[in-house]
């Protein structure tokens, strides 16, 4: 039993001294020689592993005897392996770390499209055929209206005059871009849509993202980013030929024309709009031409060059949407006052208040009552 008790006790003695291998060192910039803090130190095909504190220095306890290989990475270095033999006595390693320039994929600009599943955006895709079937002869943001989170209006009724909101951010703070374009106005952010006439009819997709987005642009996008792509290579070829008519005289013309993507590479779309109308409010009248023209090179797979004209030159009338009810409907103002419990003087108010109905103009009719007699020169 003796004996037994004696080999017991050197068989452990010799395996305490088997797990006492360290492993330390310092990694510095080869360039510069400064520490490099936070690189690390990993031993292949073990969990044991490090990394280096302010100084640069690291410490692995704890490792069994052998041999192993060390590898040293550091984001912007070169990494490196380096084969240890690990005794009884500490090893001590010296490493110096390259610099190299990183690379990462190409940002595309044009689109900034989230993709389902890969881009945390919430957002809604609509197509060619959707745009076709929605939107008719209006400006581009009502075609949206079904989209969630979105409200778009005509405000006061004249051509081009519509807005959109996003998550109740006006579009001061949504993104607008046409082919990654940015076109809010630089100075409000505002979005003139009668400057994009036309633009609906050679609209391939719209991407509506909610919130802030996954453009790469320096732009206004709290509230939401508004994406419209026009893609000659993505167009089927042929001629079209379009007339639109509607209440208050309205007409319109449109002719556009698309090679779609030829054997070369190259594509083409021309587009040409006429549009003309007295309005269904008052002067609210259009007068405008649209053109829009697209040539694209597809290079190969990760390579396109596109070439884009569009211009819009009109003009039209217009009507501000911030007015009282009762100027147009003062027997539904008196309901709502009631309603709502307004003061009686006010209600009574009402009484000798003209109502020109929901057409009225005050833009270009009269804003309020006077007499010529009483201006002085």
């Amino acid at each position: 039993m003796r004996y037994i008790v004696t080999i017991a006790l050197l068989t452990l003695f010799s395996f305490s001294l088997a797990i006492a291998g360290t492993i330390k060192g310092i990694v510095k910039d080869a360039q510069t020689q400064e520490p490099l803090v936070g690189a690390n130190v990993v031993i292949l095909g073990t969990a044991l592993g490090s990394t280096t504190d302010a100084d640069g220095a690291f410490v692995i306890l704890n490792v069994p005897e052998g041999e192993y290989k060390v590898e040293i990475s550091y984001l912007g270095y070169q990494q490196i392996e380096k084969m240890v033999t690990v005794g009884a006595e500490e090893v001590t390693l010296t490493v110096e770390l390259t610099p190299v320039a990183l690379t990462a994929d190409a940002i595309t600009i044009v689109a900034d499209r989230a993709r389902f599943r890969e881009t945390p955006v919430a957002f809604t895709d609509l197509e060619k055929e959707e745009i076709v079937k929605s939107l008719g002869s209006r400006d581009v943001p009502l075609v949206l209206n079904t989209t969630p989170g979105v409200y778009a209006t005509e405000q006061g009724g004249g051509a081009g005059d519509a807005r959109i909101n996003v998550r109740g951010f006006n579009q001061r703070n949504v993104a607008v871009t046409i082919n990654g374009v940015p076109v809010n106005d630089m100075e409000n952010g505002w979005v003139y849509w009668s400057n994009w006439d036309g633009l609906g009819d050679v609209t391939s997709s719209i991407q509506v993202q909610r919130g802030l987005g996954a453009t790469n642009l320096a732009i206004a996008s709290v509230g939401g980013t508004l994406n419209i792509l026009t893609d000659a290579a993505a167009a089927d070829p042929g001629i079209m030929y379009k007339q639109e008519v509607g209440s208050g005289n309205f007409f319109k013309e449109t002719f556009t024309a698309n090679t779609g993507l030829l054997s070369n590479g190259l594509a083409a779309t021309i587009a040409l709009v006429r549009k003309t109308g007295r309005g269904v409010v008052d002067q609210t009248w259009t007068d405008a031409w649209a053109y829009f023209g697209a040539l694209s090179w597809t290079v190969n797979k990760s390579h396109r060059f596109d070439l884009f004209a569009i211009g819009a030159p009109q003009k039209h009338g217009h009507r501000l949407y911030t007015q009282s009810i009762s100027r147009f409907d003062k027997d539904y103002a008196r309901e709502l006052y009631e309603r709502d419990n307004l003061p009686e003087d006010i209600i009574a108010s009402l009484d000798n208040a003209p109502s020109y109905g929901r057409n009225y103009n005050p833009n270009w009719g009269p804003i309020f009552n006077f007499d010529p007699n009483d201006l002085k020169e």
